[in-house]
């Protein structure tokens, strides 16, 4: 009863397998299964465990939220708010029974953990929230980020990365970001932390204030779940080489606008009909080997134009060089000239936008398939998602932003052979943030089609570090050149 406020932190989540919770698990299903069993099926991805498991530990984690937790606090303080952390791994969220839609009618408000760990790609900081929002609305009411690199009990983060997790904090518009914690921020080696906060505090407030709730970008159906593979956390490898996001509730997306199918999909929402009513896909590696693969059925080897008696040529060749139409692209400055891709599949109808080649043949990388009243676009690029980010030729990215293009009618591309690290977040009040997470500064051009975004004559920059260097381009096509200095972000304001 002495304190009006509780924030529970992310350890709150259904961590056990237990030899009493596989007999817990056996009961509500009707099942048999072993702890050996269980764990096996959980490590080899078996879909169907997996989906159960997740149904089991949401109940177990919506019964002891309300009945040890909310109902004991309301009763010794019937004011008090129980608000709860969740952690910043949003892919294991499913299988750890944090349900965010059922978990906030219980709680006050629900705070999201926006960690960038060592390793980790920076872009989840942003896309979380976003995430979370999509899911949850106004209960979302804070994040949190602490000083811990996440690959050693103690140690701390390095200073540019804490400063990610600040800033893709700050360009979601969110409403209170904390900074964990009090203690520990004290200390003598977080004292240059601190002074970067305070460096950086003004500059967040100049573009905190130019900021909306909405923003635009390729749309990821907020739905939550468990068992991919090959592309977990695959929108944030997209995120960091400039294809922003837009999380959305499944209810909302209308005839016309672009879905990002990747393998968490698969089984979970019926993508066919989403392209009968006119929704455009772009699908991903790991989802459309599952659809060759027969996951959807005939309906699904025609949704991507395959033939009908074997769909899937190979889950993965290595391939030399791409191809776009009369030009040949490799990436072989002090890397490895070949790379993975996958995977390989009988095309039949569609036009192909890159191919690769082995040196003997060519093979249809992405491509878009006509399908009822939309595009479906195949994007066999995505498999190996660091390869996509770090090695394959600057071509590859480009393709893909060529997609998000079409439906935004908004882009950045660097002006160099190759370049990875930099985040695109565009805002529907005509403002837009290039965020660059390389030590070194980029140049690179910002393209608007003002046939969506409307009539653009000019560009300032508003915020951030960098500068615009010229503004060029007709009544369709205008064209921004930006300067974005190293570890930096930089907002630009269409007039």
């Amino acid at each position: 009863g002495h304190f009006n406020e509780i924030l529970i932190d992310d350890f709150w989540a259904q961590w056990c397998h237990s030899d009493h919770d596989v007999e817990l698990f056996n009961d509500m299903f009707g099942l048999s299964l072993t702890r050996g069993e269980l764990m096996r099926a959980i490590r080899n991805n078996d879909r169907r465990i997996l989906y159960l498991w997740a149904r089991y530990s949401a109940t177990v984690m919506l019964d002891v939220s309300e009945n040890f937790v909310i109902k004991p606090a309301k009763e010794a303080n019937r004011n008090v708010r129980v608000n709860l952390k969740v952690a910043e791994w949003r892919e294991d969220f499913a299988h750890r029974g944090l349900v965010l839609s059922k978990l906030a009618n219980l709680f006050d408000s629900i705070y999201i953990g926006t960690e960038s760990r060592e390793g980790t790609e920076q872009y989840n900081s942003f896309l979380i929230t976003e995430y979370a929002r999509a899911i949850v609305g106004d209960k979302l009411k804070g994040v949190w980020f602490d000083t811990f690199n996440g690959l050693y009990s103690g140690v701390i983060i390095s200073p540019n990365i804490y400063l990610r997790q600040l800033w893709f904090s700050a360009l979601t518009t969110i409403g209170e970001i904390v900074l964990f914690d009090a203690y520990s921020l004290t200390l003598e080696n977080r004292a240059r932390y601190v002074e970067s906060v305070k460096v950086e505090e003004p500059v967040i407030k100049g573009i905190y204030s130019n900021q909306t709730m909405d923003k635009l970008g390729i749309l990821m159906p907020a739905i939550q779940t468990s068992g991919a593979v090959f592309e977990k956390y695959i929108h944030d490898y997209l995120g960091m080489v400039g294809i922003p996001i837009r999380p959305i509730d499944p209810g909302k997306i209308k005839e016309g606008d672009y879905v990002l199918v990747t393998e968490h999909l698969i089984g979970v929402m019926d993508v066919v009909e989403l392209a009968r009513r006119g929704v455009n896909l772009v699908v991903t590696s790991s989802a459309s080997e599952l659809i060759a693969e027969g996951a959807l059925g005939y309906d699904g080897i025609e949704l991507l134009g395959l033939a009908k008696d074997n769909p899937l040529l190979s889950p993965v060749i290595d391939v030399l060089y791409f191809v776009r139409g009369s030009h040949t692209y490799q990436h072989m400055y002090r890397r490895p000239q070949a790379s993975p891709i996958g995977p390989v599949l009988n095309v039949t109808s569609g036009k192909v936008l890159l191919e690769a080649s082995d040196g003997v043949y060519r093979y249809p990388v992405i491509y878009v398939n006509e399908y009822s009243k939309s595009r479906v676009y195949v994007v066999n690029v995505t498999k190996y998602a660091p390869y996509l980010k770090d090695y394959y030729p600057e071509v590859v990215r480009r393709t893909l932003r060529d997609i998000v293009f079409e439906y935004i009618g908004l882009r950045v591309d660097p002006e160099a052979s190759f370049a990875s690290n930099f985040s695109l977040i565009p805002y529907t009040n005509r403002h837009l943030v290039v965020y660059n997470m390389n030590n070194h500064p980029i140049n690179a051009v910002v393209t608007i089609d003002t046939g969506k975004l409307g009539n653009v004559t000019n560009a300032v920059a508003v915020g951030g570090r960098g500068s615009v260097r010229g503004v060029e381009g007709g009544d369709r096509v205008v064209r921004i050149r930006v300067n974005v200095e190293g570890e930096s972000p930089l907002m630009i304001k269409l007039t």
